[in-house]
């Protein structure tokens, strides 16, 4: 059964409020309690300045926890419900009320009273760390956890689209802390929290950080994936034009390699042992010589024979630039 709160001091419980019956809860599994007590959260300004002042009292007769919250962080007035939860605890038990001086300075003059605070300090102190602990434990667990998550989604991506090879190891079967890096950091609080040490408590700006990259990690492994997919892209395509361009080029350079061996050999078929000028080529280029000397323009002879062409050839053939551009 949860605790009543009260809230006359009027202050936003929204976070608070959680916590107040979690750390209920935990010490009620603990030492057990007959009836949850009223939670009173009061307001005093006086009380703000004086730094002696007053933090939390239990109220035997209403078993009501009033807890000033004037100027006080929030797990302060946990750690002093935790401390009036042992005496509401006491006072169930029948162990409060021992008589004798119970005014300022009891602690003092008043030794029962002394062992039942001592008590409370002792016990109240030690069931609220149990209960931060516990907490930060199960919030890294769950870190830990999704991180694992992320990392095994990265995977699978980067495997599915070639970035990454296949690795013969197995992995499956490991902690999920054995990705993250934490296994021995988490085996080592667990044993000191197992032994009763204290253990660090995380920094705000740590679980902050945390929680960023937990939330971005998604975002950050789809771009990069992406990123990937469009450099493989563009070096194939690359690769498919280069291939192209070199099949063309062979296929005009086979071309002009036997106009070329014939053009040489033209008007000297003495020097054509093999015979790659025959009769009728060789009397086309007489003919040609003749037209031009009867007055005939060169540009005419070159047209008629189709020699423009070779030579067009022979100049793109010198000049890869100027081919490339009539391409």
């Amino acid at each position: 059964m949860p605790c009543m709160i009260k809230n006359p001091a009027n202050i936003d419980l929204s976070d608070l409020e959680d916590h107040v019956q979690g750390l209920y809860s935990h010490m009620h599994n603990k030492i057990g309690f007959n009836k949850p007590p009223i939670m009173v959260f009061d307001s005093e300004p006086s009380n703000e300045d004086n730094i002696l002042g007053k933090t939390a009292y239990y109220d035997p007769n209403s078993i009501q926890i009033h807890v000033y919250t004037d100027g006080r962080h929030p797990k302060d007035m946990l750690r002093s419900i935790a401390h009036e939860l042992i005496h509401h605890w006491q006072n169930e038990e029948g162990r409060l009320d021992v008589g004798g001086y119970s005014g300022p300075g009891y602690y003092l003059k008043n030794k029962d009273l002394k062992d039942l605070e001592d008590e409370a300090m002792k016990l109240g102190n030690g069931y609220f760390r149990e209960y931060e602990d516990n907490l930060k434990l199960k919030e890294k667990q769950e870190m830990s956890l999704n991180e694992w998550k992320n990392n095994e989604l990265n995977q699978l991506l980067m495997k599915r689209f070639g970035i990454l090879k296949e690795d013969k190891t197995d992995d499956w079967g490991k902690s999920p802390a054995a990705f993250t890096g934490t296994e021995k950091e988490e085996k080592e609080e667990t044993s000191a929290l197992d032994k009763g040490e204290a253990l660090q408590e995380d920094s705000g700006e740590d679980e902050a950080w945390n929680n960023w990259k937990n939330e971005h990690a998604d975002d950050d492994h789809i771009k990069e994936i992406e990123r990937h997919l469009r450099a493989l892209k563009g070096d194939r395509d690359h690769d498919r034009d280069e291939a192209e361009y070199d099949h063309d080029d062979y296929e005009d350079d086979r071309k002009d390699e036997h106009r070329n061996r014939k053009d040489k050999l033209v008007g000297h078929e003495d020097r054509d042992p093999s015979g790659l000028v025959t009769e009728d080529e060789a009397s086309e280029d007489a003919a040609t010589s003749e037209k031009a000397d009867d007055g005939a323009s060169p540009e005419d002879a070159l047209l008629e024979t189709g020699s423009l062409k070779e030579s067009i050839r022979k100049v793109l053939k010198s000049n890869k630039k100027l081919r490339l551009r009539l391409k």
